[in-house]
């Protein structure tokens, strides 16, 4: 079985990681899409993100009966910290050694996956799917990674919707409407 494995802070969750989830979840290739929320993100001040649970019970929320295909996991509620996505891996192979793992980044993330916790080795043992963001050349950007890292496959989506929608935006726009 291939399977997608959509990590995210998702602080807060919103219509466009339903729609990148859908699309590859859509695809003939994948058989499932893993809904990965992180309680903690090492990239990420903490004190921006939104209680753990409330985000784990938002994005259960959000993808619930969308695809048959799409499942939240709450894998890295249950492992210890620091939480990279190299141990979520190697701990998801540990549970599942059938499945093949894809891990499904936007293009702002492949722009930077070198700077991440093992970020090479991931590179080359996992396939990398790589979604639009606004402000990148995905497909450029997966290419000159490929080429620099050896890595197993990057593969641009690019037919996956390109979204101008953040959760960072989301969470600006909330803060500038807050009454004091």
């Amino acid at each position: 079985m291939k399977k997608a494995l959509y990590f995210g802070s998702f602080n807060p969750v919103h219509y466009g990681h339903v729609s990148i989830a859908r699309y590859v979840a859509d695809m003939e290739e994948t058989d499932a899409v893993i809904i990965i929320p992180s309680p903690h993100n090492p990239f990420k001040d903490t004190s921006t993100l939104a209680d753990p649970q409330l985000r784990l019970r938002q994005v259960r929320t959000a993808f619930e009966g969308i695809s048959p295909k799409i499942t939240v996991s709450d894998i890295e509620y249950r492992l210890q910290e620091p939480l990279y996505t190299i141990n979520t891996l190697k701990a998801l192979q540990e549970i599942d050694r059938q499945s093949e793992f894809i891990l499904l980044i936007g293009a702002d993330n492949i722009a930077g996956i070198e700077r991440w916790y093992k970020g090479t080795q991931i590179l080359q043992e996992f396939p990398v799917w790589v979604y639009p963001r606004k402000g990148y050349d995905g497909a450029a950007l997966c290419k000159e990674c490929a080429a620099r890292t050896d890595a197993r496959c990057v593969r641009f989506l690019e037919g996956a919707p390109l979204l101008d929608i953040s959760s960072t935006q989301i969470r600006n726009q909330l803060n500038k409407n807050q009454i004091p």
